[in-house]
């Protein structure tokens, strides 16, 4: 009767934990907000204060509390500099939050940050004027393999990304700026961090040759089982300019691999990819 008891008391003290733990609490997200949200509608524009100082402006209340949970909950772009004064380069910025813990973590960095969907800009380029902020520098346009301009699908959320179906036409009418990686990579990069939901292949391979500048490496990978190669590449990449590794899922796609096979989403495979020198 005795173990019983016990059980029972340790199996309500589990259920309490889950029904209040409130992890999103680290960014001053409260437990009514956060259920508000997760049912909020997207396409009007909201915005939350975090530490009575950082007002963040979105319009996907979804990607917002999934951006937070992962940069200010689970920290993995979390790194250690040799320095307080680190230079990064961010990749695909959305509207900001991955700048923000960079600047919580290192107020003295030095970011050069790139955005190519002009809805998720202008909210970029509010929220950085908004924190008062130094030593930021945004660009509304895409990292590429050339400065020519990409035709880009533009969804306004964390989704937009690079049509590479069609990128070697340039429409005007569709043509977003270009950046290419490899001419940035001039310097020491402490962070370097390419979430470009599908175009890292093809950066990385341009790229591959300026790698010796950075000395941490965040890639979000997206791929499909067809084209299983181009992860192979990607990790012979960091092999061959001498990074160690190590790779977590980004969202799991298929619960059981060995049964599913219909894919609903654009990708079969999304992998966090932590690679570092040091």
């Amino acid at each position: 009767m005795k173990l019983n008891i016990i059980e029972l008391v340790i199996g309500i003290r589990k259920r309490l934990d889950i029904i209040f733990y409130r992890p999103l609490s680290k960014f001053d997200i409260s437990w009514f907000q956060e259920k508000l949200l997760k049912h909020a509608n997207s396409g009007i524009e909201y915005s939350h204060l975090y530490k009575n100082r950082y007002k963040i402006l979105f319009k996907d209340p979804k990607a917002f509390l999934y951006s937070v949970k992962e940069l200010f909950v689970e920290e993995i772009y979390k790194f250690k500099a040799e320095n307080d004064t680190p230079y990064i380069i961010d990749c695909g910025s959305y509207i900001g939050t991955s700048i923000l813990f960079f600047k919580t973590q290192y107020p003295n960095s030095k970011i050069l940050a790139f955005e190519p969907d002009n809805s998720n800009f202008k909210l970029l380029n509010n929220n950085i004027n908004n924190w008062n902020l130094n030593n930021i520098e945004i660009q509304n346009a895409a990292i590429w393999i050339d400065n020519l301009g990409v035709n880009f699908i533009a969804d306004g959320n964390m989704a937009s990304k690079i049509d590479e179906s069609n990128n070697t036409v340039h429409s005007e009418n569709q043509k977003t700026k270009s950046v290419r990686l490899k001419d940035l990579l001039t310097e020491k990069v402490d962070f370097l961090k390419i979430d470009i939901e599908g175009a890292e292949y093809e950066v990385l391979i341009d790229c591959e040759s300026k790698l010796s500048f950075v000395e941490n490496l965040f890639i979000e990978y997206h791929g499909n089982y067809n084209e299983m190669y181009k992860l192979n590449k990607i990790l012979n990449i960091l092999n061959e300019n001498n990074f160690k590794y190590y790779i977590k899922e980004a969202g799991v796609t298929f619960e059981h691999p060995f049964y599913d096979r219909e894919n609903i989403y654009d990708f079969d495979i999304q992998l966090n990819i932590f690679a570092f020198k040091n």
